[in-house]
């Protein structure tokens, strides 16, 4: 029987991949994927990024972001159902509204799952990209 194994060698572009900085923890340039902007400087973003190797977390500051890239607004908000007995029901309401640098709607998406701080238990969500729903999910 053939194996179905993949092999993966180096650690070259990806397409969550936003630029490659040096890592402290590996002392060698990496890639690095963007999380949630964390505070505009006049022209500059403070944006918080993540070694793809280590995971190790860095903020990056810059005045102009990778070709391809826009800073997308995102919101995100999460309400409890009638699914749940009364007993059982978590915080009937959540949201949370921050900013990520993203290549489209749905990459934006895809960094706001893991870059908002709220806990969701069998809420129903909601995600805006730039004021648009873009997806309801059960949690």
């Amino acid at each position: 029987m053939a194996s179905k194994a993949i092999a993966s060698i180096g650690t070259g572009h990806h397409p969550k991949t936003f630029l490659s900085l040096y890592c402290t923890t590996d002392q060698a340039i990496t890639p690095h994927a963007a999380g949630r902007v964390l505070a505009r400087h006049g022209a500059k973003l403070e944006i918080q990024t993540w070694c793809r190797k280590c995971r190790a977390q860095v903020s990056y500051i810059t005045d102009e972001l990778p070709a391809g890239y826009q800073v997308y607004q995102v919101r995100v908000t999460g309400e409890d159902g009638p699914h749940l007995p009364a007993e059982l029901r978590p915080v009937p309401y959540l949201e949370e509204e921050f900013e990520v640098a993203a290549t489209s709607p749905q990459d934006a998406h895809e960094r706001a799952d893991f870059a908002h701080s709220l806990r969701f238990t069998g809420h129903l969500t909601h995600f805006y990209i730039n004021g648009e729903v873009h997806l309801d999910e059960r949690f």
